[in-house]
């Protein structure tokens, strides 16, 4: 629970900010386009803030990406976190694939709906309605700064949301603004009605408090978040359980390996994946002479690429893969934290196999299959938080043990499930066995 007096400065900077534009159209005599392009600035100032928390946000998503996706899954899968210097809370490895999606996609196309949005409305935009839009936007930005700071960091908001949740306010606000601008809009700016002006301020104001009711009360849930989601629904992340004793057998991939891997899976992406119409666009302009223009397509095939290859390093490179006689735990060393587990007795099926980058080193990749959906669930709507899905971190999901030199070796410690501890007993108790089979007094026979 947030302490309400932080919890309340935030809301109270928010409120505040968000009057500075009304009033100065109102009662100072601001232009109409003023208010919307403080809208719009307002827009802005969240999806900035969303980018800031997105990383610190300590809750699961509950709508993985899933194994299957191979340029963010592995990523979005990572568990553990990185500490930062400061007050900062630690950042997750694992909110890295939403902070690119939200960065590079999602803000853009926001941003261009909202001044799209407020370009149907026909403002005109002087020196002076700059530097009215200027002032609110910069009250507006700061307000919604000391909410992040108080609400999100100072009272740890953070452990309640994650990444995927923190994207929701943004999208929330840019539906409202733009539906208030798109219907009031016009009539506000053509005809300059003080009644329309005031009909906007008043559902503006009631869409701000109707999100703050929502977003402190646990019990009202609102049409967004039936759709989407809210971060009581995101999972509470569930440590990996690792064996108290010591593991029997440890492997991990030799770093050129790794590397080497991560550059073929980088190349390999390029060419399987919907970034091979990159290398298309990029041929065609070559042929009709547009060098210089090839070039984009090509940066961009070799942005995916570098992507992939480092999710690629980062899901297996740093890996060391634990035995416990009958369970394998696959340890991020490079995070310190176990990533998963897996039982011997979940084990339907083992493949052994060897790709490019095994025949060039002369290894092997191990799969264990369990027979396990992975798959995301897929609804119309979320679940009620108390139906919502938990973090399934010590579930028996298949495992790949990736380009391991002694494939038996992992084999036997594994499958055959029996420790040193184990071994060195059953030798023991054999040779004892076997002394007394030979000092054994042998019994006379009826013959004798």
């Amino acid at each position: 629970m947030r302490p309400p007096s932080t919890r309340d400065s935030g809301v109270l900077a928010v409120l505040v900010s968000n009057a500075v534009a009304p009033l100065g159209v109102l009662f100072l005599g601001w232009a109409p386009a003023a208010l919307f392009g403080v809208f719009v600035a307002e827009i802005a100032a969240v999806l900035w803030w969303t980018l800031v928390k997105i990383p610190f946000a300590a809750k699961r998503p509950n709508n993985g990406i899933g194994d299957g996706d191979r340029l963010f899954g592995p990523l979005q899968a990572k568990r553990g976190s990185v500490s930062l210097p400061g007050p900062l809370p630690e950042c997750y490895p694992r909110n890295v694939p939403t902070f690119l999606i939200a960065a590079f996609l999602l803000v853009p196309l926001e941003l261009a709906i909202a001044f799209v949005a407020f370009g149907l409305i026909d403002p005109v935009v002087t020196d002076e309605v700059a530097g009215q839009i200027l002032l609110g936007g910069t009250s507006v930005f700061v307000g919604r700064g000391v909410e992040t700071v108080t609400g999100y960091f100072a009272a740890g908001g953070y452990r309640d949301h994650s990444a995927r949740s923190v994207l929701l306010p943004p999208f929330k606000l840019l539906f409202a603004a733009g539906l208030l601008m798109f219907v009031f809009g016009p009539f506000a700016v053509e005809l300059e009605n003080d009644v329309f002006l005031v009909i906007l301020v008043g559902l503006k104001l009631l869409y701000d408090l109707r999100a703050l009711q929502l977003e402190r009360d646990d019990e009202k849930r609102g049409v967004f978040y039936r759709l989407y989601g809210s971060e009581e629904t995101e999972i509470e992340p569930v440590p990996v359980e690792v064996p108290a004793e010591a593991p029997t057998y440890r492997t991990t991939p030799a770093r050129a390996v790794a590397l080497t891997d991560a550059a073929y899976q980088s190349l390999r992406y390029t060419v399987t994946s919907g970034v091979l119409w990159c290398y298309g666009v990029a041929a065609a302009l070559v042929f009709f002479g547009a060098w210089t223009f090839a070039l984009a397509p090509l940066a961009l095939a070799a942005a995916f690429g570098t992507l992939r290859g480092a999710s690629r390093y980062l899901a297996s490179g740093p890996v060391e893969f634990r035995c416990y006689g009958d369970v394998l735990v696959a340890h991020d060393a490079l995070l310190d934290e176990p990533q998963a587990r897996l039982e011997r007795d979940a084990v339907t099926d083992v493949d052994i196999s060897a790709d490019a980058v095994d025949r060039l080193f002369g290894t092997e990749t191990v799969r264990f299959e369990t027979g396990v959906d992975t798959s995301p669930d897929v609804g119309l709507t979320v679940p009620d938080p108390e139906e919502a899905r938990t973090d399934d971190a010590n579930a028996n999901h298949p495992m790949t043990v990736p380009h391991v030199e002694d494939a038996a070796a992992v084999l036997d410690a594994f499958d055959g499930g029996e420790t040193e501890a184990e071994a060195e007993s059953e030798t023991e108790t054999e040779s004892e066995t076997e002394t007394e089979a030979e000092t054994e007094t042998p019994v006379p026979s009826r013959d004798d």
